[in-house]
């Protein structure tokens, strides 16, 4: 049997003390949050997540260690749910268990499901175990509840070149002691691993094996290909969000370069569709409700067409909805009625189809609104009558009896004493008068264009105010 003793380069530039890991200085400065942790010698459990590369199962190794805790490994990928609490369960009343507890570190944790996961609290509980997770994934969509609370999240970032420089100077001091350092590969791979420590000293070592005469930066990065700087960790949800929040702000461009961000990334074209099409929906709404059937158009679109193409619909929705007048109160009047209370329905609104029920009352006091639509009715549950859910934002999304012009004798009340208090004109009480009439702004306005006649301009005026300095 021939043994394989090859051990990747990344391996072998594990720290082998905390004090050795580069970057995160967020959690191993003097203040970090694994400083303070670790400081009294005890290590809670913990999920450890962020991007590919950024030493997760290196820092669960060294705070085993630096706390005396016995490291036992396992992978969401290649174990199961089942072998993992079969061996906390043969193993618990050792007397490894029994003198300090060992780290359970569980790499790629999030392929466990909900109902997995539940398997490890128990040992939490009793503190047979001390769990150390960690995934690419935001523990807030992949992780139980019950377990976030058990344990500590801590997240990581994706490492600076700076810091994926000075690990790349290591390696090759460890491994060419004798030849003077390639600073343009250095470099370059040190930009081109996006954050990611492993993938920047994996291309090291590409390059290192690539035979003599090939062996420069264009050889290199032909081998290596453009690496996409995006994993589900950091861009598929940071990039999304980054991608809504600019169509939300309305800057095309922006939104634009964000789309062309996950394109390059390799997302699936129908997460982007359905991202732009809630943006249509939560941010744009009634103020353009063209916004989410183009939306909705890109989304059919791409289900047929595909990348690349698929990239010509969704930019076309996404630069109009990042233009289209925004307004989010049809998701505010949605949360507003999710959370009133529950309300018998009103005798007069239900079914009454059958004999049965009509005779017990239901649907009595009915008026088939059809047979006169200014007839006042109502139609929330008693507890809850004069209760306003939707507040227009925009003149588009109001009732059409809003938009309706106000009664004419009505304005000729209110318009013909102010023609004569202002004879050469003015700005009128338009604030007042929509009180007074019952009618929105845009409406009146309407009105006050057609009395101006011949004898007054109605005009429009633009006022600049300067910003706040700072």
């Amino acid at each position: 049997m021939v043994i394989n003793s090859y051990v990747p380069l990344a391996e072998r530039m594990r720290p082998r003390r905390l004090e050795d890991v580069v970057g995160q200085s967020h959690l191993l400065g003097p203040k970090g949050a694994l400083r303070r942790l670790t400081g009294g010698g005890r290590l809670p459990s913990m999920v450890l997540w962020g991007p590919p590369g950024t030493g997760k199962t290196t820092l669960a190794r060294l705070m085993a260690q630096a706390t005396g805790h016995e490291f036992i490994e396992f992978s969401g990928v290649t174990g199961s749910a089942a072998e993992l609490k079969k061996f906390l369960l043969d193993h618990r009343d050792l007397p490894l268990f029994q003198r300090m507890p060992p780290v359970v570190f569980l790499d790629e944790i999030h392929r466990f499901n909900r109902s997995q996961q539940d398997i490890l609290l128990p040992f939490l509980e009793r503190g047979d175990a001390i769990l150390v997770g960690a995934t690419t994934e935001n523990p807030a969509f992949y992780l139980n509840p019950a377990l976030r609370s058990r344990c500590q999240l801590v997240a990581l970032k994706p490492l600076a070149p700076e810091a994926i420089r000075k690990v790349m100077a290591r390696a090759w001091a460890a491994e060419r002691p004798d030849v003077p350092e390639e600073t343009e590969i250095l470099d370059w791979l040190s930009q081109w691993a996006g954050g990611d420590l492993r993938a920047a000293l994996t291309g090291l070592e590409t390059w290192m094996n690539l035979e003599d005469g090939h062996r420069d930066l264009a050889s290199l990065q032909e081998t290596l290909g453009g690496r996409v700087m995006y994993d589900r960790a950091d861009g598929h949800y940071d990039l999304a969000s980054a991608f809504q929040k600019s169509m939300r702000g309305s800057d095309p461009d922006a939104a634009l370069y964000y789309l062309s961000r996950m394109i390059r990334g390799g997302e699936d074209p129908r997460f982007i569709a359905r991202r732009l099409m809630v943006c249509a929906s939560e941010d744009v709404g009634n103020a353009d409700p063209t916004a989410f059937i183009l939306a909705e158009a890109a989304s059919r679109a791409v289900e047929q067409i595909g990348w690349p193409e698929a990239r010509i619909p969704l930019a076309q929705a996404v630069v109009y909805v990042a233009q289209a007048p925004k307004s989010n109160a049809s998701y505010f009047a949605m949360d507003a009625a999710l959370e009133a209370p529950d309300a018998p329905v009103p005798e007069s609104l239900r079914d009454a189809h059958t004999s049965t029920s009509r005779q017990a009352g239901r649907g009595k006091g009915y008026f088939y609104s059809h047979d006169d639509y200014e007839r006042p009715q109502d139609f929330l549950p008693d507890a809850l009558r004069g209760r306003r859910f939707f507040e227009p934002r925009r003149p588009q999304e109001r009732n059409w009896r809003d938009r309706q012009e106000p009664d004419a004798q009505a304005f000729l009340r209110v318009w013909e004493p102010w023609l004569e208090d202002h004879p050469e004109g003015g700005e009128p009480p338009m604030e007042v008068w929509c009180t007074s009439l019952a009618c929105s702004r845009e409406a009146l306005a309407r009105v006050v264009a057609k009395a101006c006649g011949t004898r007054f301009r109605l005009r429009r005026t633009v006022i600049v105010q300067a910003l706040p300095e700072g």
